[in-house]
């Protein structure tokens, strides 16, 4: 009953982190953003990861505890 979602931190304490969407169920899968990542993650030098309900956090915020977190780089 519930999912990981990935979130998009700016490193900065004024601004709230933005769901980028849920990660994919299975061992191996594909994470559609909103734009080519280059724009969807330009803003984001962090990412997170966090355990949400099954579909998604309610309030557009992560709720539950933040599993993984680190710095997001460019490698394309």
């Amino acid at each position: 009953g519930q999912r990981y979602e990935l979130w998009g931190l700016s490193g900065r304490q004024d601004v709230a982190p933005k769901s980028l969407g849920l990660v994919p169920i299975s061992e191996k899968g594909t994470m559609k953003l909103a734009a080519v990542a280059d724009k969807s993650l330009t803003d984001f030098p962090k990412l997170a990861i966090s355990l949400e309900r099954a579909g998604g956090s309610p309030t557009g915020l992560p709720i539950g505890p933040v599993m993984y977190a680190g710095d997001c780089h460019n490698f394309w």
